[in-house]
């Protein structure tokens, strides 16, 4: 049985146009070895996504963020994952916003810490960052571009 878990991510960006990674460990199709991504996470029965990606934002980070500051979702992308035996699909929701600091006060490092990191960081690193194709979107959004459709990003 697979079970649905939709969720919503924020790519959170501070005043030096660097945004906010979460080192974590994956789970199950991709190596079990240190990897990034996106604060956010699943969406709870009767949560809008923005209303989702605000909530999870606030736990993990401490930033308060108003549906009004995400607007409207900028990509998605969606897939299957397992953790303990149990199959998951999931399709993620990303927003974005631009956060005054760059002090990060919640729970969202699990302890494997986070970064900042730079559009060209994203692009250059060899270690594995969640989304796949992050890099390009958020030099996009630095930009001002804003596509009509959502972006897919690939799994």
């Amino acid at each position: 049985m697979i079970t649905n878990r939709p969720t919503a991510r924020v790519i959170l960006v501070d005043p030096a146009d660097r945004a906010l990674m979460f080192r974590f460990v994956p789970p199950d199709p991709w190596p079990r070895e240190p990897a990034w991504h996106l604060p956010g996470g699943g969406i709870e029965p009767g949560e809008s996504a923005v209303e989702a990606a605000c909530r999870e934002v606030h736990e993990e980070t401490g930033f308060n963020l108003t549906p009004h500051d995400l607007g409207e979702p900028v990509a998605v992308n969606a897939g299957e994952w397992s953790i303990q035996g149990r199959r998951y699909y999931t399709v993620h929701t990303y927003f974005f916003a631009r956060v005054p600091l760059g002090e990060v006060s919640g729970s969202g490092d699990d302890g494997f810490g986070h970064q900042w990191w730079t559009a060209a960081e994203l692009d250059s690193t060899k270690e594995r960052v969640f989304p796949p194709g992050l890099a390009v979107l958020l030099k996009d959004l630095l930009q001002g571009v804003r596509h009509e459709r959502l972006v897919t990003l690939d799994w």
